[in-house]
């Protein structure tokens, strides 16, 4: 599971630099390898073992950089309940902002245009779209109606804030990250098309929002420019990290993080019980590719947890290994002693040059005697 980092190249690393330059992380040790991982479906924070493998990833000197739909504030959230370390970085928001935890910031926020996210609410609402399945996120929190279907969905989380009038709430809000509308699959279809029309970004996939058993979908809608694979191609970029760095997840929002991995030599891992489509779709494209590698995360690896901590110990031993190689390297340097001073050693004399070599006179009176 292992790859070089090498292989990216001071090519498409220029060709980053656009992105780089946005990113202002300050703070934050340059990490040996990065572990980027959506969370639902994926990681299992109820898993005692996780903590410790954060902790041996650390150790390291890499680091995990969590990748999600879901807010900064939401992952915060269930990592602090659980007494988890947090990642350094968080990726919230499907790629829309990127939040550093030991500046307490955002390092990057990309919102929506006010007018044309208000567009989007005005057709939901003319097809028909009841006010509890509208959410909207300003990166942090998660903003949606104060429905009682809603109110029981939203019952454990701190970060929800939930709106009388979530519609108006909306129209004033300058700071909308991403939208997350729910209902039928032909209606999600339709909204999606419009969306784009507006040259924003959609995402659909089943959900169980605002209830189990109603068979809805949820579309999110974000800023046209975002993804998860341009933010791993931006903090591995700035980065660099010497061992590389692996991408783990299981939907469909994860495919552009996969490609990116694949196109720049690395490891995309798919969990065993995603969709056999994105399975496949993602194994083709790297055989085609043949630069990185794709693999299938088990079933049995309680979630992506086991899998992490095993290819975090193989990383180590290339970590190990170079150590080891180099003061192996160190210790063969210093017996060469290359900066030691030429000494002029006399040459030595033959017996008839030492015959014909005169005594030198002596002062001392009693050997003359």
């Amino acid at each position: 599971m292992y790859c070089s980092f090498k292989v990216l190249g001071d090519e498409k690393l220029r060709k980053n630099k656009r992105e780089n330059k946005k990113l202002n992380i300050k703070g934050i040790k340059k990490p040996k390898f990065i572990v980027f991982t959506d969370k639902d479906g994926t990681l299992n924070l109820e898993d005692q073992q996780l903590s410790n493998t954060l902790k041996l990833i650390t150790k390291m000197g890499g680091m995990v950089v969590p990748i999600t739909g879901r807010t900064v504030g939401d992952i915060k959230e269930d990592f602090k309940k659980r007494n988890i370390m947090l990642p350094p970085i968080i990726i919230g928001d499907n790629g829309a902002v990127v939040y550093s935890t030991v500046k307490d910031e955002f390092i990057i926020k990309r919102t929506l245009e006010n007018e044309k996210a208000t567009k989007i609410l005005k057709a939901f609402i003319d097809m028909g779209g009841k006010s509890e399945l509208i959410r909207y996120t300003d990166g942090n929190q998660i903003h949606a109606s104060k429905e009682q279907t809603v109110k029981e969905y939203y019952r454990n989380s701190k970060t929800a804030k939930l709106h009388s009038k979530i519609e108006d709430k909306f129209r004033k809000n300058k700071d909308i990250t991403k939208i997350t509308l729910a209902g039928t699959k032909k209606e999600m279809e339709e909204m999606s098309k419009y969306a784009e029309t507006l040259g924003f970004w959609t995402d659909m996939d089943a959900t169980k929002f605002p209830k189990k058993g109603q068979g809805n979908y949820r579309l999110d809608i974000a800023p046209k420019n975002i993804s998860k694979g341009k933010m791993v191609k931006a903090i591995a970029g700035y980065f660099k990290p010497e061992y590389g760095y692996i991408c783990v997840g299981n939907g469909y929002n994860d495919v552009s993080m996969f490609k990116q991995a694949i196109d720049d030599g690395m490891v995309a891992a798919i969990m065993g019980n995603s969709d056999p489509e994105l399975i496949s779709q993602i194994q083709e494209y790297a055989t085609k590719s043949n630069i990185g590698k794709a693999v299938i995360v088990p079933r049995d690896m309680n979630k992506a947890n086991r899998w992490i901590h095993r290819t975090s110990k193989v990383i180590e031993s290339h970590i190990n290994a170079n150590k080891f190689r180099g003061k192996k390297q160190k210790r063969k340097n210093k017996a060469i002693l290359p900066n030691v001073p030429k000494v002029k050693v006399p040459k030595v004399m033959s017996n008839k040059q030492s015959n014909n070599t005169r005594t030198p006179k002596t002062k001392n009176k009693e050997i003359e005697k």
